[in-house]
């Protein structure tokens, strides 16, 4: 079956349009999450996790203006020498090859937000982040290889593919499988927190699970569907399906986004607080005020706790097994197997 031809300019034009769009929607979600970090900044700032949010924004900022500036180019200035196909097919010239770089620093920065809320998630277990950690170095490297190549005196096209299909395909690898360990990590320990106080962990937290899940999700989808597109896209840029460019023009904005989200829904209050993103101080505290009320309350972060009944409660559970021991608890920190300083 024949694939629809859909030309690479008509690409190029609709993907910076939508990626304008998206730009605003970043800009504004941006302000306000830079505003709530401020008015935080006595509790803490957590350089990592805010640098990277600047960085995010200005690489996706500077990537939308060279669009703006490749489509005058290509639909202006060179219509009637080059021509616009010929111009966005032609990623040896310079402005193109600017824009390629500010797109694979952008998907390296955001995969390394991505596999930090791994390392965070996972009790700072820097095993757990190592493999995605090279792996993000590895799309880096590859990403840079292929477009390096046109500045070689003479460029490989096949070598420019093959280090081309491997920066995707590590890229959506890297995503799918930090994505799927960050949520089996937080259902463990959701589902043991309900094993062990005999109440349901809902409400506001879980729609801060929720929110992690979602938002992995949605760049590992994104992610797919990028690479599914680029195996289709054909090595002749005036026929074929080039559909993978909007998307191409749309994910640095995407990759900035959803971060940024996360942070200005948790310090505003549409989840449960976790302000790890932005303060070092993280504590979780559970009481019981009755035997049949139990209330939570976060300072900073969702921190790993693990539930264990004081020497009290188990000398009453053996006097009287019927009382059970869920009326009082003490918090043990354990570094193994606590789900510390969660930074959604």
């Amino acid at each position: 079956m024949a694939l629809p031809n859909f030309n690479i300019d008509e690409a190029y034009l609709i993907g910076s349009w939508l990626e304008s769009f998206f730009w605003g929607i970043y800009t504004l979600l941006f302000g306000m999450t830079m505003y709530s970090i401020y008015q935080k900044r006595k509790d803490g700032i957590n350089r990592f996790t805010t640098v990277s949010l600047v960085l995010l924004y200005l690489l996706a900022s500077a990537h939308m203006s060279l669009g703006l500036v490749r489509l005058i180019q290509g639909f202006i200035i060179y219509r009637d020498t080059i021509g616009p196909i010929e111009y966005f097919a032609s990623v040896f010239i310079r402005v193109n090859m600017a824009k390629d770089y500010l797109y694979i620093t952008n998907m390296f920065l955001g995969d390394l937000i991505v596999v930090w809320r791994l390392y965070i998630v996972w009790g700072k277990s820097i095993l757990c982040a190592a493999l995605p950690f090279l792996m993000c170095v590895a799309e880096f490297v590859a990403g840079y290889g292929a477009t390096s190549q046109w500045l070689l005196p003479h460029p490989n096209g096949w070598e420019m593919l093959r280090w081309g299909t491997a920066m995707f395909t590590i890229s959506m690898v890297t995503n799918i499988l930090v994505t799927a360990v960050i949520a089996s990590r937080i259902w463990y320990v959701s589902m043991r927190t309900r094993q062990v106080m005999g109440v349901d962990s809902g409400g506001r937290y879980n729609r801060v699970i929720l929110l992690i899940v979602e938002s992995g999700a949605l760049i590992s989808t994104a992610k797919i569907i990028e690479f599914t597109l680029f195996k289709l896209t054909p090595g002749n840029a005036t026929m074929g399906l080039h559909a993978m460019y909007i998307l191409y023009e749309i994910l640095p904005q995407v990759t900035g986004i959803v971060p940024t989200m996360i942070i200005y829904a948790v310090n505003n209050g549409f989840t449960q607080r976790d302000d790890y993103y932005t303060s070092h101080k993280t504590t979780l505290a559970f009481a019981t005020q009755t035997d049949n009320e139990m209330t939570a309350h976060t300072n900073t972060s969702l921190s790993a706790v693990v539930f264990a009944p004081s020497d009290e409660a188990m000398a009453a559970k053996k006097a009287n097994p019927e009382r059970g021991v869920m009326g009082e608890l003490t918090l043990k920190r354990s570094p193994s197997s606590s789900f510390t300083e969660s930074q959604v």
